[in-house]
């Protein structure tokens, strides 16, 4: 006869079951551990136990401060090691601020860039990273359609690439194109520098295994402060 598994056991592996459906997503929140007794009107003891076994297992990362997150798919890290990816020099110690966070029409431009009608919804987010030296400004336009459970609070969490990797499409491949731009009002504001200061403007774009576009990124940093590499190897 079988010995029977302890019950934090029985819980890690109904959320690890939950983990591989992807019902809770790469990238993205759980429930806390306290809604996670709720859930299975279990002791936080026995709930602990169960998440321990989940971080012990990589699926699951905690974050003091904001809980529980599953372990990302595609980090940071992977992309980076892609040819020819351009690597802010600023951007690892920055502090991250969520500035704009709403749905927009897509309009002509972007339902052209998106292949969808152009008054579908896209998310626009405005992010401001932060360090002892300089400020980077941001954007990010991300389809409803491909993100349908998307909150606010997952940008606390993620990283932008994580963040793109978390859709319906994952991420299989990006371009990206430098310039250098004369600073606007919004980037003076944001970026907390003076009218004569030229901005370095990093655009991204994001596709899936099938080349069809699933996010656009724009940074924008200080060119007096800011340093790119390009990682041929």
């Amino acid at each position: 006869m079988s010995e029977k598994k302890p019950l934090f056991e029985k819980i890690a592996d109904e959320l690890k079951e939950k983990i591989e459906r992807e019902e809770y997503k790469p990238g993205m929140l759980m429930p806390s551990e306290k809604e996670l007794q709720s859930l299975f009107s279990s002791s936080r003891t026995t709930i602990r136990r169960a998440v321990d076994l989940l971080v012990a297992e990589k699926l699951v990362i905690r974050k003091n401060g904001i809980g529980l997150y599953v372990e990302p798919k595609l980090t940071t890290q992977n992309i980076l090691e892609m040819t020819g990816v351009m690597k802010s020099g600023s951007a690892e110690s920055a502090v991250r601020e969520i500035k704009d966070f709403y749905m927009r029409k897509a309009g002509k431009f972007y339902a052209q860039k998106f292949g969808i009608k152009e008054n579908e919804l896209l998310y626009f987010i405005r992010l401001l990273q932060k360090n002892k030296d300089a400020h980077q400004m941001e954007i990010l336009l991300l389809p409803l359609s491909l993100y349908p459970d998307l909150r606010v609070k997952d940008l606390q969490i993620v990283s932008i690439l994580e963040l793109v990797n978390s859709g319906r499409q994952a991420l299989f491949a990006l371009e990206q194109e430098l310039q250098l731009v004369k600073s606007t009002q919004e980037q003076m504001k944001y970026l907390q520098i003076d009218e004569d200061t030229p901005v370095v403007k990093l655009s991204t774009v994001y596709y899936d295994d099938t080349n069809s576009l699933v996010a656009v990124g724009y940074r924008y940093e200080n060119a007096m402060l800011t340093e790119y590499m390009i990682d041929f190897n």
